[in-house]
């Protein structure tokens, strides 16, 4: 199997804790700029409105949610693909962070007033480097004769 469905998959999972963390900023930001607005103002800094927050929440959930569907796929064709045991096992523990993932976006867009991405983007940035971790490392496991 080639290392570079690897790197792909570490890529994938970099930019979405990128964008995770640019939204949850953002939100955070929004959240905090009501009580110092007038300053924000006199310095030219320019915040999210706060009744924008559940809008921004349901943006990053949709933003997210592809690279997350891409990045179970190519899970899931990593299992199949690979004949080696611990890169397989590797892609088990990251499918079930692709799953968590999966399951707090479809949560986010059915109430994004009730999941704030502002807490709920570091879990997003958390699972995005297990899956850049998990794709390193599974991509730098030699092959093995005992399997």
């Amino acid at each position: 199997m080639s290392r570079k469905i690897f790197l792909l998959a570490a890529g994938l999972g970099f930019l979405m804790a990128l964008i995770a963390a640019y939204f949850g900023s953002s939100i955070q930001n929004a959240k905090t700029n009501d009580p110092i607005s007038y300053l924000n103002e006199m310095d030219h800094i320019h915040y999210y409105n706060t009744a924008l927050i559940p809008q921004l929440n349901y943006r990053a959930a949709i933003v997210t949610l592809p690279f997350v569907i891409l990045l179970t796929l190519v899970e899931i064709w990593v299992l199949i693909k690979t004949p080696f045991r611990i890169p397989r096992n590797i892609s088990i523990g990251l499918l079930v962070a692709c799953g968590l993932l999966i399951l707090i976006s479809i949560l986010t867009l059915n109430d994004p007033s009730g999941y704030d991405f502002s807490i709920w983007g570091y879990f997003w940035m958390a699972m995005g480097l297990f899956i850049i971790a998990g794709n390193i490392l599974s991509g730098m496991i030699k092959k093995n004769p005992s399997r």
